[in-house]
């Protein structure tokens, strides 16, 4: 976009880094531990040696005169220095009032509060209108962190008035700016932006809930940055070609420094300066998307058109630079440019590899969506329609396409390693199309075909195996192919235990025993006069033959009850009756022994007690 710059504008413009400096100042002088009153302190302090170093006092008491800095008044940075301050200055302020007020109660302060928070922003308003574009003062970047700024302090105060509209438009912008910033800057910058993102984004969410836009009680802020920016015109044309711009002039300048390319350990260099740029700006798409983790299915669906966009310019960059390298070769040879075209054919086949493997990852992204739908957590009984096994296999033979495409790339031809992975991949994404299809020729009762597709991708998989067992260890590099052993796991469990449902329900309907059971169907007997046979606990290894009536409250025939009398084995009673009829030698034993006669002691203790109970 080309800029109306004044005639005057001559000198080189300012850089103001507004995020660098109030994040610096914030953090060394009290917002750690939340102390408004050092920081205010400390603006104080730095505006007034500010003022001293440009002779721009105001003078005191009665030789006090105000000198409000314009457009015209800028002639060092260090004027923007004074504006950026005086509006931390009051917001600080503002801070510090609000705890008071809020423990306190107190009304006034309350007021005093939202004074000096509109006093930050009308000077965040001024700091903004002197570093607009047209102004010609300050750098893009400066313009548009200026207006994100002022956007973000009136925002504040919208936001305190409970303006939820207003506050949220502002919001939003501010947002928007520093979103696109992100990718135009150096890696502090982007860390910066992102951190300022995070403290707005609680505000867009508040916004949200209290004008109702929550969906299933979830306020997606993407979404209504989006929605804002198109109701209200924010990030209009000329905002976002601004933007743009900025984008593009950083990534040229980063293209200046990038010398060459790393791919699977071989350095490429860039010598065309249009190819650098089409290979930097893909994967900073791509590494804006890979950090986008908690985003919807569709948001990353469109993330990936990007990407997949930005590798397609850069296979036009690289065609026109191999058309051009061409003419010249035809015109002068040499031995040199027998390299400089290899080397442009080996780029050619990494940027082809690259957008083949983000399609690959998006359809990947596809099949488990709609894996999810079928047979995962959003799988229910009243699903769609649209959603069939059928959409599955397309989306699994899409990947299967794109992984051959990449098969037939020159430089994985030549590559040993990568080759042998791919091929891998290769019939690994091969048998889980072939495993939901046959599952698709199962939900049709077609269990032949399906049985037949189940044992094809049991084939795939003891591919895979031997595959694996003759490349050996898993590749080093980042981006490669390698089938880890837990999928591959889990591929064959898969294809067993369905083949096994697919055998079963083929045997329900076609069994070889089918005859047989039908005779012994056609044998059972509703007839009540056989229900008294033997029960079914004594004759488990027969097939019943008949079954008592339903019609009479007669249970079917399972047991005896109450149990018949059965003779069982139990341990012997032993009576010691003998034992009075015996007669043993005593008397003959005492004698011996020198006493009395056993009799006679028998007698006498006995007593009459003793002819009773039987002899002791």
């Amino acid at each position: 976009m080309d800029l109306d710059l004044p005639a005057s504008a001559t000198t080189k413009p300012y850089v103001l880094d507004i995020l660098s400096l109030t994040n610096e100042a914030r953090n060394a002088y009290g917002l750690r531990r939340q102390e408004y009153g050092r920081y205010r302190h400390h603006c104080t302090q730095r505006l007034h040696r500010i003022r001293k170093t440009l002779g721009f006092t105001h003078g005191k008491d009665k030789a006090f005169v105000a000198r409000p800095i314009t457009a015209e008044t800028v002639t060092d940075e260090k004027y923007l220095h004074l504006l950026l301050f005086q509006a931390e200055r009051a917001w600080g302020y503002a801070m510090e009032i609000k705890a008071i007020s809020v423990s306190l109660d107190d009304t006034r302060k309350q007021s005093h509060y939202m004074a000096r928070l509109k006093k930050a922003a009308k000077i965040a308003q001024q700091l903004e209108s002197i570093c607009s574009v047209k102004s010609g003062k300050v750098d893009v970047r400066t313009a548009l962190d200026a207006q994100a700024y002022s956007a973000v302090m009136s925002g504040y105060v919208l936001f305190e008035a409970q303006q939820w509209q207003g506050a949220l438009e502002k919001f939003s912008a501010a947002r928007a700016i520093y979103d696109k910033l992100s990718l135009a800057g150096t890696s502090h910058q982007e860390a910066l932006c992102h951190a300022a993102m995070d403290e707005i984004d609680p505000n867009i969410k508040f916004c949200g809930y209290r004008l109702r836009l929550a969906k299933d009680g979830v306020v997606d802020v993407e979404e209504l940055v989006k929605m804002s920016a198109a109701n209200k015109g924010l990030g209009s044309d000329v905002l976002m070609r601004e933007i743009e711009n900025l984008i593009a002039q950083t990534r040229q300048a980063k293209a200046q420094d990038l010398e060459s390319i790393s791919w699977r350990s071989k350095t490429l260099p860039l010598r065309n300066a249009k190819l650098a740029t089409a290979i930097l700006s893909a994967q900073e798409i791509a590494a804006e998307m890979k950090s986008q983790e908690g985003s919807t299915t569709e948001a990353k669906l469109e993330q990936f058109d990007k990407v997949l966009q930005s590798y397609a310019e850069a296979e036009k960059c690289v065609k026109s630079a191999l058309k051009e390298d061409a003419i010249a070769a035809a015109k002068v040879k040499s031995s040199k440019s027998e390299q400089n075209t290899a080397e442009l054919n080996m780029i050619a086949t990494f940027i082809s590899y690259s957008g083949l493997r983000h399609a690959i990852d998006r359809d990947l992204l596809l099949t488990e969506e709609i894996y999810n739908k079928l047979e995962g957590v959003e799988a229910t009984a009243d699903r769609s329609e649209d959603v069939q096994y059928q959409n599955l296999v397309k989306a699994y033979d899409n990947v299967v396409q794109n992984l051959t495409a990449i098969q037939e790339l020159p430089g994985v031809v030549a590559d040993v390693k990568l080759s042998a992975e791919v091929d891998n991949k290769l019939l690994y994404y091969k048998g889980w199309r072939c495993y939901f299809t046959a599952t698709a020729y199962s939900k049709l009762s077609r269990h032949v075909e399906a049985i037949a597709l189940f044992d094809r991708a049991q084939a795939y998989a003891s591919q895979i195996r031997s595959g694996i067992s003759r490349s050996g260890s898993s590749s080093p590099e980042s981006d490669s192919f390698d089938v880890p052993e837990t999928e591959l796991r889990e591929l064959e469990s898969r294809i067993r235990g369905r083949k096994c449902q697919v055998h079963a329900a083929w045997y329900l309907e076609n069994g070889q025993d089918g005859d047989n059971i039908e005779s012994k169907l056609s044998s059972m007997s509703l007839d009540e006069d056989k229900a008294d046979e033997v029960a079914l606990i004594e004759r488990l290894d027969t097939y019943p033959s008949s079954m008592p009536s339903k019609a009479h409250a007669v249970v079917p025939h399972l047991v005896e009850f109450p149990p018949n009398l059965q003779a069982i084995p139990a341990k012997p009673l032993f009576f010691d009756i003998a034992f009075n009829h015996m007669n043993y030698q005593h008397d003959a034993l005492a004698e011996r022994a020198g006493r009395a006669r056993a009799s006679q002691q028998g007698e006498s203790a006995g007593g009459w007690f003793g002819s009773i109970w039987g002899r002791k």
